[in-house]
């Protein structure tokens, strides 16, 4: 697994950071699973069961590479924090994160409108299923799914499915609780990458 400079250098503080905590008191604050035998952390992510082993901190079975950053990341990082009543946009996150975290929005609803033209909301509703999404009642979206990137680490999605005047449109929203264990790039990221996955997976279902 090889990517840019900068790629590189967050993944090793990442696994820098992993390596001075205590396993047992990571998963603890992640709530997580560790496994002292192969001294390995267990644990699913967009409803895939995933182990990460300490010796290398690669994670089995292989992941795209930013979701393994973003993995690593959010276990170096974690806080304990439970999520809460309160969902954040992307642009709205603290600490500076407006116009990067605007960014990531405007790329997210570009990449549903593109991806999402057949308003199949049967295949949606499947796809979400397939990445252990859980669908959400009483909003104003055509589809609202809430998944998991971790136990601790929840994703609100919804989305307007296209029709004869407008595109596709959609954004994903992050819980209060997770915005203090990871900067504004991994929380993006993590937000980009379920919709990607979600892309993916409604294409599979319609070939």
């Amino acid at each position: 697994m090889t990517g840019s400079p900068q790629y590189e250098a967050f993944l090793a503080a990442a696994v820098d950071r992993l390596a001075t905590l205590d396993p047992t008191a990571v998963a603890a604050r992640a709530r997580i699973e560790y496994l002292p035998g192969p001294d390995a952390w267990r644990f699913e992510s967009f409803g895939t069961g995933l182990t990460v082993r300490r010796e290398d901190y690669r994670v089995e079975p292989s992941l795209d590479m930013w979701h393994h950053l973003c993995v690593l990341q959010y276990l170096a990082g974690a806080d304990g924090s439970v999520p809460g009543k309160r969902w954040l946009g992307l642009g709205e996150l603290p600490g500076g994160g407006l116009i990067r975290g605007a960014s990531f929005d405007r790329e997210i609803d570009a990449l549903l409108a593109r991806e999402l033209t057949t308003g199949d909301l049967e295949a949606l509703r499947a796809a979400a299923s397939d990445l252990g999404g859980t669908l959400i009642d009483g909003e104003s979206a055509d589809l609202c799914a809430d998944f998991k990137f971790m136990p601790r680490y929840p994703l609100r999605l919804s989305l307007w499915l296209a029709d004869d005047e407008f595109p596709a449109s959609g954004r994903v929203r992050v819980n209060e609780a997770t915005v203090n264990c990871l900067g504004v790039e991994a929380v993006g990221s993590v937000g980009l990458l379920l919709a990607r996955m979600l892309c993916e997976r409604v294409r599979e279902r319609q070939q």
